[in-house]
């Protein structure tokens, strides 16, 4: 994956939102290289939503990790305003659970070392992994849904990392 060190090459991700005010059809399929949503959920969330892939493992740097077989696994989706990542767990029907809307009631577990996912980019499946660059993103969890958000810390005036159609960078 991109490395926040190639600035020049994945400047604009760092500069602003690149896909801001564009729709969260057009945001997936810029994503997924092409590919068409296959489903589209009805969730409360602060923000339009659009699922990266699935998350396999979050590594923390206090050396937690949080494997998750692939089959359960939660949903990785990027927040269209924000360009934040967010983990949404899926409801029993294994649909994605509403997303609570003030950062205020989520709890900070601790920083993200590498955000791990499988994900269908291009109609090939595949195991994405990005392991993130100092400072590193806070992860923030919702008690009673189990929704997490990955929070970019300020590196310099800029995020500390950032998603553009390459992935995630940073």
């Amino acid at each position: 994956m991109p490395k926040r060190s190639e600035r020049d090459k994945y400047s604009e991700a760092f500069e602003g939102n690149p896909f801001k005010g564009k729709s969260p059809r057009a945001v997936y399929k810029a994503l997924q290289w092409g590919n068409n949503p296959r489903d589209m959920f009805d969730i409360e969330a602060p923000e339009p939503l659009v699922a990266l892939g699935e998350v396999a493992k979050i590594v923390l740097t206090n050396g937690h990790r949080e494997s998750i077989k692939e089959n359960d696994a939660p949903f990785l989706a990027l927040g269209t305003d924000s360009n934040n990542l967010y983990i949404i767990q899926r409801d029993e029907y294994g649909e994605p659970v509403d997303v609570p809307l003030d950062l205020e009631d989520y709890d900070l577990v601790g920083k993200v070392k590498s955000t791990h996912y499988y994900s269908n980019k291009g109609n090939e499946k595949a195991y994405y992994y990005h392991d993130h660059e100092r400072p590193y993103p806070l992860l923030f969890r919702h008690e009673e849904t189990g929704v997490c958000v990955l929070i970019p810390q300020n590196n310099n005036g800029k995020p500390s990392y950032a998603v553009a159609i390459e992935g995630i960078i940073g």
